[in-house]
């Protein structure tokens, strides 16, 4: 058995570059040459001239797909399925939509998806992507935010951050889409259930639930800072966990502070703290044993409207003062050719994934041995690992709502012809695990059984 999954995990570890390399031969065909074969306009894609404009075409990977009525004819199919079904149903509403609900989560608006891979110098390379959507996002395409604009994480993530990473994120845009998905359904009394909801008050706040939703669209910043040759040893935990400082931000949902500081009242358990723009809320107690290196708070910048969770006080306190990322050369390196506006960006550097990496390994491998599961899960584990390789340098990703969709553009030790491997054989190796650790399940519950039953063959002789 632990042959046969070693043999297995050789073989996939072969198909990442194998497969790779095929593929982009596949997909650029004559590309890169100097002469590029055409195709007649009436032939092509009308979207290919705008998503292109985004891309770069003579890399490592070029890939272009257009969807546009994909979406549409899948919707068509499953209306027609369900009216086949509903002959023989007939309790089915006639007004449950198929192709209805589809429009309703958006897809319909996006027409075509590109990609783009090239070299950056040694291990690091220059990735984008573009889901074209010309006439605007809709449905679940709207909750990323709206108009890009200067990123707040260079600023608000202090110098030496291991990692940091901004969002936005409009849930708002799920008032509608929901509406639109239960109207999709043809079931009326939900559309009635769905207002009732909408309409109860929250409490603390002079609001509905609808009302609270419609104001949730919030920008949310996350940095985290490795404390070097830091352990902790936590209880219940079978290995240390790196000591680590964490801050979360959010932006513009700081009306909930006035009715959050209500609730809290003389409560003893906390302490608030009230300065010149700014609210601390901090437990009174220090926590026990080596989780007192935590000083847990909630701090509210009233100036930026925004609430910061911490793991350590001080680190939201000095929140964009003082040195930031925005001045880092390893971060300059790490976003250069990369936009200077957007709505998200990700940034880390190898000694905080190499932390990551150690404790997630040495937690997996804990969980191995204590579940008895085969000794070839383990070489399975470092096989998933050892396709995700820790970069060189610091990398960074960014994504900008752009007239024409959404647009990725990352600077990386993976590309796209990498990730595409990855999205295919990572599953299969989890499904192998699962069955792995199945048949061990199944092989210690059958050794138990004839343990249990060797006394009474004894007896009965």
């Amino acid at each position: 058995m632990a042959a046969t999954m070693r043999a297995a995990m050789n073989t996939l570890n072969r198909l990442k570059h194998a497969f790779a390399a095929g593929f982009v031969s596949a997909a650029l065909g004559s590309a890169a040459a100097a002469d590029v074969i055409q195709v007649k306009p009436e032939d092509g894609s009308k979207h290919f001239a705008a998503v292109a404009r985004h891309l770069e075409l003579g890399g490592l990977f070029f890939t272009y797909v257009d969807i546009d009525g994909d979406f549409a004819s899948l919707g068509a199919i499953g209306d027609q399925f369900l009216r086949i079904v509903r002959k023989e149903t007939p309790a089915i509403p006639k007004e449950l939509s198929a192709a209805k609900i589809i429009d309703a989560l958006g897809l319909n608006c996006v027409k075509a998806v590109g990609m783009s891979s090239r070299g950056l110098g040694k291990d690091l390379f220059h990735n984008r992507a573009l889901i074209y959507m010309p006439d605007g996002a809709k449905g679940v395409m709207k909750l990323f935010g709206g108009k890009a604009a200067p990123l707040q994480i260079t600023s608000f993530a202090p110098a030496d951050a291991g990692m940091a990473m901004q969002m936005e994120i409009s849930f708002s845009a799920l008032l509608e889409t929901v509406e639109g998905v239960i109207k999709a359904t043809g079931q009326s009394d939900l559309q009635g259930q769905y207002n009732l909801v909408l309409s109860m008050p929250v409490p603390g706040l002079s609001m509905s639930i609808g009302e609270l939703i419609a104001k949730l669209n919030t920008r949310i910043m996350v940095v985290l800072r490795i404390d070097e040759g830091k352990k902790l040893s936590i209880p219940g935990a079978p290995v240390e966990i790196p000591g680590i400082q964490v801050m979360i931000a959010f932006d513009d949902i700081d009306f909930v502070m006035q009715p959050l500081l209500a609730m809290l009242g003389e409560n003893d358990a906390v302490a608030v703290e009230k300065g010149d723009g700014f609210t601390i809320i901090s437990p009174n107690a220090p926590m026990p044993g080596d989780l007192a290196y935590f000083k847990p708070a909630l701090y509210h910048d009233q100036k930026n409207k925004r609430i910061i969770l911490t793991s350590h006080l001080e680190m939201a306190k000095s929140a964009g003062k003082g040195n930031s990322l925005v001045g880092n050369e390893d971060f300059k390196k790490a976003t250069a050719g990369l936009p200077v506006e957007g709505n998200g960006l990700s940034y880390i550097t190898p000694q905080c994934l190499k932390a990551f990496v150690e404790f997630y390994g040495g937690l997996m491998e804990q969980t191995i041995k204590t579940s008895g599961a085969p000794g070839a899960a383990e070489e399975m584990i470092k096989a998933v690992f050892s396709l995700m390789p820790l970069p060189s340098a610091p990398v960074a990703s960014i994504y900008a709502n752009v007239p024409e969709g959404m647009l990725f553009m990352s600077n990386m030790n993976e590309n796209h012809k990498h990730t595409l491997v990855q999205a295919a054989v990572v599953p299969i190796t989890f499904i192998a695990m699962g069955a792995a650790a199945g048949y061990a399940v199944t092989g210690a519950a059958k050794a138990s059984k004839e343990r249990a039953q060797r006394p009474l063959e004894r007896e009965d002789g």
